[in-house]
């Protein structure tokens, strides 16, 4: 699949330029920037008028090294953000807390040699128990960007009292992910039509809501950024909207698949649909879209958490709750992304956006300077197969599916990669 070279020549490309495609040109990449001069010992690709598409940034990455390294590791990891045209990620394991500046000195030492840009999230909680407060500190001195719950119930509330004012003193940023556990109790999916059809203990949007509020009331009371992951209901954007209107700095995103998919995809009990925050009604994804028009939501994230095929090829109830989406969310997003708020806006949700939450210099194109991009063509079709992932995981809810668009290759770090 893949053939990787430092030197490229693009033919008959569409850069994406100050805000706009421009008509096709020739591109030439060379040491991660676009020069003038031509290149004689670089590979020339056609590119049929395809669209340079300023490199994509990703949210909720999850590579499980090294405590979980037989489902995936920082290998497997860089190879999906190269298929999938990102530049870079912010960094937050469910396995691996980075509770100490050991771990976080050493995670980035492990992913410094892909030449790509990540951004990590320092853990608040020891092993994310929420019994002990971490260093945050000693974690933000060492570049933490911020500090999150990985994907654990943080709602505790004289706990979440005690972290936030700590944390405080490093003015970074608290990232959450919603969802009370004690009102989910073993909840899998939405609580609705579907689950009483199929007999399933539901997830109520109280769940989230409740939850949200808590952290809401206690950012506004301490004055302290939050960030807020993987919303999937519209109650919760409205409390995110009164909230900001309070003057409480509040960001946050809405997971790929939560746009792309509601509960109706229940029916088949595929348990790739089986993610940790559930796919709700319909209503809640149009409200989800309606937030991306408005502006309430800041960014898509990806949320790739890779998990293996023997924890997924079983009933839905006996799962392990995780999808992957980097080599496929572009083709995945475009059409429906550009449909609702333009190519512009486009761009920015899947770079701009995404690497100004994470506090990373955001792609862009322009000649005479450092250029990563991804080669789209939007014309194309991409057939979801278990080729196109990376690692020994196949996790994705879209498995089997026909999508507009297919990438043909990434210019990350001065790398190209043919897909």
């Amino acid at each position: 699949m893949n053939k990787t070279v430092n030197k490229v020549v693009l033919k008959n490309v569409r850069p994406y330029v100050k805000g706009k495609f421009e008509s096709p040109v020739t591109m030439n990449l060379a040491d991660g920037k676009w020069v003038k001069e031509s290149l004689s010992d670089a590979v020339e690709v056609d590119a049929g008028g395809a669209m340079a598409i300023p490199a994509l940034f990703g949210l909720g990455l999850d590579f499980k090294e090294p405590l979980r390294d037989d489902i995936y590791n920082f290998k497997d990891g860089e190879e999906a953000m190269r298929r999938g045209g990102f530049f870079g990620g912010l960094y937050e394991s469910s396995d691996n807390a980075i509770d100490d500046s050991r771990k976080l000195l050493a995670i980035k030492q492990a992913c410094s040699a892909s030449g790509l840009s990540f951004a990590f999230l320092g853990a608040f909680s020891v092993g994310y128990k929420c019994k002990d407060l971490t260093e945050m500190i000693e974690l933000a001195e060492d570049g933490a960007v911020g500090f999150g719950d990985g994907n654990q119930d943080a709602t505790r509330t004289r706990f979440l009292r005690l972290a936030m004012e700590y944390g405080s003193m490093t003015g970074k940023r608290f990232f959450f992910m919603p969802l009370d556990e004690s009102l989910r109790h073993h909840g899998l999916v939405h609580e609705g039509s579907f689950s009483d059809t199929l007999g399933m203990k539901g997830i109520p949007r109280v769940a989230e809501t409740i939850a949200a509020f808590r952290i809401l009331e206690m950012a506004r009371f301490l004055k302290v950024p939050v960030h807020f992951k993987q919303v999937s209901c519209g109650e919760t954007l409205k409390l995110i909207e009164d909230a900001r209107g309070q003057g409480v700095d509040v960001t946050c995103d809405v997971d790929i698949y939560h746009l792309l998919l509601d509960d109706s995809c229940l029916f088949n009990l595929d348990s790739h649909c089986n993610v940790v925050m559930p796919f709700r009604s319909a209503k809640d994804r149009e409200a989800l879209w309606q937030g991306i028009k408005s502006g309430t939501v800041n960014a898509i994230s990806m949320n790739h958490d890779p998990v293996l095929r023997q924890d997924k090829e079983v009933n839905f109830e006996d799962a392990v709750p995780g999808a992957i989406s980097l080599e496929i969310a572009l083709p995945a997003l475009w059409k429906p992304l550009t449909d609702c708020v333009g190519e512009s806006r486009a761009v920015e949700l899947l770079s701009k956006e995404s690497a100004n939450i994470a506090q990373v210099e955001p792609s862009a194109i322009e000649q005479g300077f450092k250029t990563d991009l991804v080669l789209f063509d939007n014309k194309g079709e991409t057939l979801v197969e278990p080729g196109l992932f990376a690692g020994q995981v196949r996790n994705c809810p879209l498995l089997g599916s026909k999508l507009s668009g297919k990438i043909k290759g990434s210019y990350l770090g001065g790398r190209w990669t043919e897909v």
